[in-house]
């Protein structure tokens, strides 16, 4: 089978992901949108934990390309156990790890970064210091340890006010004029509604198996699918 068909043939086994993302979505990913849609390349570059390891090995660069056919998309997996921009953003790391891979598109996430905006603020100035039109996308944490069926913490939606973690990686995002994509909700709205048991989309206590990878992959694609 050709990776497409391989992806299409595990997500046929499973209910379907029904993720709606927001309508103003894309307001600070002009560039990345126009090169979807037109071609002929676009490079991703994906930073932090085995969480964003397990999310780009969903592949879902190849759900992308079949709804935007002229457009050639890399992903690099720029990532390290258990890390995130707390360490990323010392010892000039982010040319190793962002710059010399030329991105088109940053995405920052994972569940490692230790609730630490400051220091994903951190990493976003200083690749932009050599960027300075670098596209950038912020996504919370999903998988991982905890349950979204018995995790009294959890919430479908974002505070709009408050400190949690979610609320305030949105307020980043605002302010560095980066998107934002949550993706704490949707996994869990997934788990929560599934007919399965959790540990069938998790091939360990913390990591996604190949299920669970499709679901990662298919709210990445819905958030890139363009309006009806």
């Amino acid at each position: 089978m050709t990776p497409l068909e391989r992806l299409d043939a595990i997500y046929a086994t499973m209910d379907p992901v029904t993720f709606q993302p927001p309508a103003d979505r894309w307001r600070h990913l002009p560039k990345t949108m126009a090169r979807l849609a037109d071609g002929p390349e676009l490079t991703i570059v994906m930073l932090g934990d085995s969480i964003i390891n397990d999310t780009a090995h969903s592949e879902y660069q190849h759900l992308l390309m079949r709804r935007y056919p002229k457009c050639q998309i890399k992903v690099v997996r720029s990532v390290r156990g258990s890390t995130g921009c707390w360490w990323y953003k010392d010892e000039n790391r982010v040319q190793s790890y962002v710059l010399d891979h030329q991105p088109d598109l940053l995405m920052i996430g994972g569940i490692s970064q230790r609730d630490d905006t400051e220091s994903i603020r951190a990493v976003i100035q200083q690749v932009r210091a050599a960027r300075p039109g670098l596209e950038i996308l912020l996504m919370t944490g999903a998988v991982g340890s905890s349950d979204p069926r018995t995790d009294p913490a959890w919430t479908e939606e974002v505070p709009e006010e408050g400190e949690s973690y979610r609320t305030r990686l949105r307020r980043l995002a605002r302010e560095e004029n980066c998107e934002y994509l949550d993706m704490t909700g949707p996994w869990g709205r997934y788990i929560r509604d599934s007919r399965h048991a959790l540990g069938s989309f998790k091939r360990d206590v913390v990591h996604a198996n190949d299920r669970g990878k499709q679901v990662l992959g298919r709210i990445l694609d819905a958030y890139f699918t363009p309006q009806p």
